[in-house]
């Protein structure tokens, strides 16, 4: 996700100071990351382990939230005006099956629930972001995007769909919600560019549904028992997001532009 975003803000004009893990740079490293960050007028914070099945628990609390301070400290240090965190809707507890949401949709206020690494890591994540605002001053922004989507992504999942279509639920449903890279790229943009003050969270996904179902009858399937407020807003359109975006787009400005019917769905 860093390179689609660092290409975004380049061809915006912005000079971009990178630190990769592929360059042989490591969060950990709290004097490379100062460095990193000298003479920079923002950070945009996207490193981590980005998943539980791609390090152990040890490393992805060591690296997500460790990883992160450093990057606060840094950011104080060099004087930057604000911080982008990448933080994921995993805080909610509601993805891969650990359970359902509370209600639908899945808003920002809904409660953390996370009990596995990667979400708690990112639940510590932000904590850490609110508290180095409260003590700074510096305005930071926690994205918490869904299931990140490149381009080719939506003939990859139609084809997947089309070979089983039990794949669009097993072994597990999210919601049916994503979010197009570009879409991410966008929201990092506005929160570097937008006026503001404090600390603010907000959720990253598209406007519409990945499903051959409607919204509505999806979550009677496959949530039942869940209560989904508004129901009457998904008659004018039954293909709505069963997530909610309205933090983005009051705090940040920001809307999706790319949906599953218009880039390769129904």
């Amino acid at each position: 996700m860093g390179a689609p975003v660092a290409a975004h803000l380049k061809d915006l004009g912005h000079d971009i100071a990178g630190f990769d893990l592929a360059d042989g740079d490591d969060l950990l490293d709290v004097a490379a990351v100062r460095r990193a960050a000298d003479g920079c007028a923002a950070v945009v914070h996207a490193a981590a382990i980005p998943h539980d099945t791609a390090g152990t628990p040890e490393a992805i609390m060591s690296v997500n939230v460790l990883g992160t301070w450093h990057v606060l400290l840094a950011a104080e240090s060099a004087g930057a005006g604000r911080v982008v965190h990448f933080s994921s809707a995993q805080v909610f507890g509601t993805a891969a099956g650990e359970r359902l949401p509370d209600y639908l949709p899945l808003d920002d206020a809904h409660p953390r629930r996370a009990t596995r690494a990667y979400g708690i890591s990112k639940c510590l994540s932000e904590d850490l972001c609110e508290r180095f605002t409260a003590g700074t001053g510096v305005p930071t922004v926690a994205l918490r995007p869904v299931w990140v989507w490149d381009p080719g992504m939506y003939g990859r999942i139609a084809e997947r769909w089309r070979a089983d279509p039990a794949a669009e639920w097993t072994p597990f449903w999210e919601l049916g919600a994503f979010v197009d890279v570009r879409d991410v790229a966008a929201a990092v943009e506005r929160a570097l560019t937008v006026p503001l003050a404090g600390h603010h969270r907000a959720l990253l996904a598209a406007a519409d549904i990945a499903a051959s179902r409607p919204s509505l009858d999806s979550a009677a399937r496959l949530a039942p028992g869940v209560p989904v407020r508004d129901p009457g807003a998904y008659g004018d359109d039954p293909w709505r997001a069963l997530t909610d975006c309205s933090a983005a787009e009051r705090v940040l400005g920001w809307r999706p532009r790319y949906t599953w019917a218009g880039r390769g769905g129904r």
